[in-house]
């Protein structure tokens, strides 16, 4: 019996930190606003857990997701509880920028005649890193119309990547600000490798300005409640 322990128990260890490693399910939040809701994936980086903050937006139509989960294994369980708790399919996906917990794989869901939406540079950073690109360009201060809901696809300047968007939901009066913006709680800018630090205040200058009546914004990671995270990003960006 002991010899028998001992081995089961390594591979229990082991599939327990092979499961840490790739982070948590996914968890849908409480609705938000009629028909708006976020949800928080998870991934590691730097041998600490994560959240990636994301949306979806329910329409006549279908739903909209923006963004994808960190985890490509999450693609087809995030579907699935999308289609059952409103009963509709994702009819789009909108990408905010080109990395895994935003654009992720395209392939997945081109190959289920899913629409999915980047801009131009996304698109070109995606074909570099020879990953899938997207089956409809972005087209940036669009208002899009879909299913009696609207929201606008805004570039503001570069700043953690070359091709951060938001997307403003006027209806809501909620600005998804993405990897662009960060949490009121974080300690630091979080990976910078293909950020434009000296750009990055200007951005945030414009996005303050732009939407200073925004009733909510959404940073890209961790705490995503209360406000300040505008303010704290810059906070951030003047200690560099």
């Amino acid at each position: 019996m002991k010899k028998k322990s001992i081995p089961f128990f390594i591979v229990s260890m082991l599939l327990s930190l092979l499961a840490n490693a790739q982070g948590r399910d996914f968890v849908i939040e409480p609705q938000i606003k009629p028909n708006f809701y976020i949800y928080k994936s998870f991934g590691v980086f730097g041998g600490k857990e994560y959240s990636a903050n994301a949306v979806y937006l329910v329409t006549q139509k279908g739903v909209v997701l923006f963004d994808v989960p960190w985890q490509k294994t999450q693609y087809q369980s995030l579907l699935d509880t999308i289609q059952k708790r409103h009963n509709l399919p994702v009819i789009a996906v909108f990408a905010t920028h080109s990395h895994e917990d935003r654009a992720g794989d395209l392939s997945f869901y081109n190959n289920k005649g899913i629409k999915t939406y980047a801009t131009a540079k996304t698109n070109q950073l995606l074909k570099k890193e020879g990953k899938a690109v997207s089956t409809e360009i972005i087209e940036p201060g669009k208002t899009y119309r879909i299913g009696g809901e609207k929201f606008v696809i805004d570039f503001l300047g570069e700043g953690h990547t070359a091709d951060n968007v938001v997307v403003w939901f006027p209806k809501y009066n909620i600005l998804d600000g993405g990897c662009l913006v960060k949490s009121r709680i974080a300690e630091n800018l979080g990976y910078t490798g293909e950020a434009n630090v000296a750009q990055w205040p200007q951005t945030m200058a414009k996005l303050k300005a732009k939407y200073s009546k925004a009733a909510l914004v959404i940073p890209g990671h961790d705490e995503w409640k209360g406000g300040g995270h505008i303010e704290h990003t810059l906070d951030l960006l003047n200690r560099k």
